[in-house]
């Protein structure tokens, strides 16, 4: 078995992720295996999220799951360009209802989200989603690649020798991945265009064409002007594996950071989220070019939903109400999806720091307002 680097405090983790873990680094052809703060038990009986292991010349594929090319991509406005404060009653409603029709398919289930969040200088449209349908196509793939690799080897250990996979495979995987990208761009940008029409951005509002929401905007540049507003934008990648030329990467929600680079860690929808970049240290390599990708769940979905109807007081939901009352059904509650999401449900940010050093905070964001995950 391979030692596991733990970049989080290893007593914390719950022993069901333990044991999937410790199974994963005593896995044929695992060379380095690392666990991040955020990591947690996987339903899917597989590799716990928040880890990411290399290997040299042999690929599990199927140990992200089905969200293949999930990610975050954020879009920064200098709040020189903003106009006034977002009109929730107003603007929500409106907002909830275009971002439907921003991209083929909807943001997906579980803790996917579309936000504009602040600091003091900027605004931040930030996008977290994955590939959806064409992903879950492409893990089929991957499970049927193994079984056949399995069926002409006997070698039944889910992996497959990077020899046996074609060309053509390779190819749609890095163009799942760019389909991420893109459907993270178009999310950001539509929302971005969606403020300045509605006057929240100082831009040429004359210019926006009607049918924007139509308009694929895949291939603007990740910093420039667009309908007179100056923006940047920047993405990054936390459920894929990246095939090297000396060796395969593995991150199953833990976040590809590279220098240079910034990437959004969310924290909780009532928290806001981390911008982070690669500080300059050795152990970045260490850790695989990888860091966590959210705060992590202190407390399992089933159990956020306990900790709301029976350990908070009713003063306290009372001021989740008021803050979010956009959020409301018609009965003046709360869907199960939100509430999974709030601030109590996850851990102090200030352990990702503790235990990733070599990552260098930039800002961290107040949340101004979400629409949390759509099927389409």
């Amino acid at each position: 078995m391979k030692s596991i680097a733990f970049y989080c405090n290893a007593s914390d983790i719950e022993n069901n992720a333990l044991e999937q873990l410790q199974q994963y680094a005593g896995k044929p052809f695992v060379n380095k295996i690392n666990a991040f703060t955020d990591i947690h038990f996987c339903q899917e009986k597989s590799l716990p999220v928040g880890v990411a292991f290399e290997t040299g010349e042999h690929a599990y594929l199927s140990i992200t799951g089905k969200d293949i090319g999930c990610g975050v991509m954020f879009l920064k406005l200098n709040k020189a360009c903003w106009t006034r404060t977002f009109d929730k009653p107003k603007h929500y409603t409106a907002l909830n209802f275009a971002h439907q029709k921003m991209t083929d398919e909807g943001l997906g289930g579980g803790n996917h989200f579309l936000s504009i969040e602040e600091d003091d200088n900027d605004v931040y449209i930030i996008c977290h989603t994955g590939t959806r349908n064409r992903g879950i196509a492409l893990y089929q793939s991957g499970v049927e690649l193994s079984r056949q690799f399995a069926a002409q080897t006997g070698e039944d250990a889910g992996y497959v020798h990077r020899s046996f996979i074609s060309s053509a495979f390779l190819d749609e995987y890095e163009k799942v991945l760019r389909s991420g990208y893109e459907r993270r761009k178009n999310f950001v940008v539509k929302t971005m265009i969606f403020l300045q029409q509605a006057g929240y951005i100082k831009s040429g509002k004359k210019d926006i064409p009607k049918d924007y929401l139509k308009n694929d905007f895949s291939t603007i540049a990740e910093t420039g002007e667009l309908y007179g507003t100056p923006y940047s934008m920047q993405d990054s990648i936390h459920n894929h594996l990246r095939f090297e030329k000396d060796r395969i990467v593995h991150r199953k929600g833990s976040t590809e950071l590279l220098p240079g680079r910034t990437v959004v860690i969310p924290l909780s929808m009532s928290r806001g989220s981390l911008l982070v970049t690669a500080a300059a240290s050795a152990s970045l390599s260490e850790a695989l070019y990888s860091c966590a990708h959210g705060a992590g769940r202190k407390l399992s979905r089933y159990d956020a939903m306990k900790y709301w109807k029976t350990v908070l007081k009713e003063k306290q939901r009372r001021e989740y109400r008021q803050r979010f009352e956009e959020l409301l059904d018609r009965s003046g509650n709360f869907p199960g999806g939100y509430i999974q999401e709030f601030d109590f449900a996850y851990k102090d940010s200030e352990c990702i720091f503790t235990h990733q050093p070599y990552l260098k905070k930039l800002t961290q964001t107040r949340p101004v307002v979400t629409i949390k995950y759509t099927e389409i």
